[in-house]
């Protein structure tokens, strides 16, 4: 029988494994499974991990609200490469992206409600050469970007991995 220490590190880990696996839609349900594993905590606890560990509630494709972790990208893109580390950025696009549009220099992304932090999040951990920055609220992002051909080359990528 293999022994799980009670140690923050080993909770962390399988919170991954469990939302990595499962749709977990409440924090009652989340403490059940992590009980399962022999793994005990409380309520506030669990929360402060969600918390550490970037969780946020998203709709899933299959309707129900759940918990998702961001992943990391260590990813550096510059305009007109590919790089294959964009799957992992594709795949939140193609998950979360409901609409984009360019104003000079920015690109407004619209997500589902409470999308728009981890979308936001995942464009950060990319670290694209040509944005300054974005700011996420519920469903919206605002990129920042150098300049205007910069955000044009940037919705471009966004739009292309949502049709491939």
């Amino acid at each position: 029988m293999t022994t799980v220490p009670t140690t923050k590190a080993a909770r962390e880990e399988a919170i991954r494994e469990i939302l990595s696996q499962q749709e977990i839609s409440s924090q009652s349900q989340l403490l059940s499974h992590l009980a399962e594993r022999g793994i005990p905590t409380t309520q506030a606890t669990l929360s402060r991990d969600l918390l550490a560990l970037r969780a946020t509630k998203v709709r899933a494709t299959s309707g129900k609200t759940v918990y998702m972790l961001p992943e990391p990208y260590p990813v550096r893109v510059r305009r007109g490469q590919e790089d294959p580390g964009n799957e992992k950025l594709a795949k939140w696009c193609q998950d979360l992206l409901v609409s984009s549009a360019v104003v000079h220099n920015q690109v407004v992304l619209r997500t589902p409600a409470a999308g728009a932090q981890l979308l936001a999040g995942a464009i950060d951990m990319a670290w694209f050469d040509a944005v300054l920055g974005c700011i996420a609220g519920d469903d919206t992002i605002l990129v920042i970007c150098k300049t205007d051909e910069d955000a044009n080359a940037l919705n471009e990528l966004f739009m292309q991995f949502v049709t491939d």
